[in-house]
């Protein structure tokens, strides 16, 4: 490996992710639910580790809330 940590445009982690609209997407970035992005030049892209680790921590919330609704 390089170092360099990958990441994925905005169109790829709204779309092929997380299946949010880019607008539901930076609604969660403006109340801090969901990792901002990293940007370069006019790209907004993002550090796949932590939509990874977003999406597990919110597949664990779910998951425990399932339980409990059992």
């Amino acid at each position: 490996k390089s170092g360099q940590q990958r990441t994925v445009t905005a169109k790829a982690a709204t779309r092929g992710i997380t299946g949010f609209s880019a607008k539901h997407l930076y609604h969660l970035i403006n109340e801090s639910k969901f990792p901002a992005p990293v940007k370069i030049g006019r790209a907004s892209l993002w550090r796949l580790s932590e939509i990874n680790k977003w999406q597990d921590s919110h597949t664990a919330q779910s998951k425990q809330i399932n339980e409990e609704d059992e």
